[in-house]
C-alpha cells in the first residue's frame, strides 16, 4: 500500500547523511509523483477544491432552534452523511449575524437560512449557491411564504398607510420576512423607510415610525397582540392564534421566497453535484426511508425541499438595493 505522508518523507530525509540539495529535491519530486499516481482505495476520490474544514467533511451551518442545539437540523445532517458517505459536522451559531459571518469566512459547506441571510452573506463575499428551497408547509408544494403585517384586536388601523407615527414591531434587522419585507410593505404604503439615524444598539431609526426589534417572529406578534406595538411583522406561520397565544388582525401581506439550502461554490465539482442531488431530493419520505431518526423539532419545521437557484431570490436581491436601511446591498 502506498501511503503518502509528508512527515514520513521528512523523517527519511533527516536520516540522510550529506545529501546534496539536488538529490533532496529529486527525492521530493519523486515522492510527490507517487502521491499523485496512487490509487489506494483509502484515499479520497474527490477532485481538487476547497473544503470549510477538511477534505471529506461537510460543515453544516444553521441557526440553532435553541441555545446549543441543532435538533431541528440533525436529521438532515444525518441524511446528507448517509447519502454521500461524507462526514457531516454541525457549526454552532447563536444568531443570524454569526451564521452570516461564518459563511463569509468560508467556515461552512452547507447553509440553511432565510433568503435575506443568503443574499447578505453573498454580498459580503461568501461563496454560496442555492440549490433548493425548503417547503413552507406540508399542505402547500411551494417553498415561499408570506410576510404579514398584523395589528392588535380592535385596532382602528386597516392599512399600513395608517402606521405613520406608530410603534412598529420587527423581528430582527437580519430577518427576511420580519424586517426586509416589512420595510418593503411600509414603503409601498407611502411611508418613508430611509433610516434617519441609529439607536444605542446600532439599530436604525426612522422618522415615520418607531421600530421595535422583538428578537423572534412569535415575540413580534405577541407584542402586537398585547398592544405593546401598533403594527408588527412576522412570517405567516406565526400569526395564527395557536402560535401567538393571542388574537391579531392581518392587514397586509407579501410573498417571500422560501429559505434556501445553499452549498459552497468552491467545493470540488463532484461533491457539489452530489450535495445538489441529495438536497433537492431530501423529502421527508426519503429521509425517513433512509433509516434516519426524525426528531419532533424537525418534523414540525421541515417539509421537504424544491429545486431552486439564485434567480428565485432576485426579489430579495432587488429589495436589498432599493431599501438602503436594510443594509444588505453589496
Amino acid at each position: 500500500m502506498n501511503v503518502c505522508r509528508t512527515e514520513r518523507l521528512m523523517m527519511h530525509l533527516s536520516h540522510m547523511k550529506r545529501a546534496s540539495a539536488l538529490a533532496t529535491a529529486a527525492l521530493l519530486f519523486a515522492a510527490l509523483g507517487a502521491c499523485s499516481d496512487s490509487t489506494d482505495a483509502s484515499e479520497s476520490t474527490y477532485g481538487p477544491g476547497t473544503w470549510a474544514k477538511a477534505e471529506g467533511t461537510i460543515v453544516f451551518g444553521a441557526v440553532p432552534d435553541k441555545a446549543g442545539s441543532d435538533s431541528n437540523n440533525k436529521p438532515l445532517e444525518d441524511y446528507i452523511a448517509k447519502q454521500t458517505g461524507l462526514k457531516v459536522e454541525y457549526y454552532p451559531t447563536a444568531d443570524y449575524t454569526a451564521l452570516i459571518a461564518a459563511a463569509v469566512a468560508g467556515k461552512v459547506d452547507v447553509m440553511v437560512s432565510g433568503g435575506l441571510q443568503y443574499v447578505m452573506a453573498v454580498n459580503k463575499g461568501a461563496k454560496l449557491e442555492p440549490v433548493a428551497a425548503a417547503l413552507s408547509s406540508p399542505e402547500v408544494n411551494d417553498p415561499g411564504y408570506y410576510s404579514e403585517a398584523v395589528v392588535p384586536p380592535g385596532s382602528s388601523i386597516t392599512s399600513l398607510s395608517e402606521a405613520k407615527g406608530m410603534k412598529v414591531c420587527f423581528v430582527d434587522p437580519n430577518s427576511t420576512s420580519g424586517y426586509l419585507f416589512g420595510l418593503y410593505q411600509l414603503k409601498n404604503a407611502g411611508l418613508n423607510v430611509e433610516a434617519s439615524g441609529s439607536d444605542a444598539n446600532g439599530n436604525p431609526t426612522f422618522d415615520d415610525f418607531t421600530p421595535v426589534f422583538a428578537g423572534a417572529h412569535d415575540k413580534s406578534v405577541q407584542s402586537v397582540a398585547t398592544s405593546q406595538c401598533d403594527v408588527g411583522f412576522a412570517e405567516d406561520t406565526e400569526t395564527q392564534p395557536a402560535a401567538t397565544k393571542g388574537d391579531v388582525t392581518v392587514v397586509a401581506r407579501e410573498y417571500v421566497p422560501g429559505g434556501p439550502l445553499s452549498i459552497s461554490s468552491v467545493l470540488p465539482d463532484d461533491v457539489k453535484a452530489q450535495l445538489t442531488q441529495v438536497l433537492q431530493g431530501a423529502t421527508v419520505e426519503a429521509i425517513t426511508a433512509s433509516g434516519v431518526s426524525i426528531t419532533d423539532g424537525f418534523s414540525s419545521t421541515y417539509f421537504g425541499a424544491q429545486a431552486k437557484d439564485e434567480s428565485y431570490y432576485q426579489t430579495i436581491i432587488d429589495l436589498c438595493t432599493s431599501i438602503p436601511a436594510a443594509k444588505c446591498a453589496a
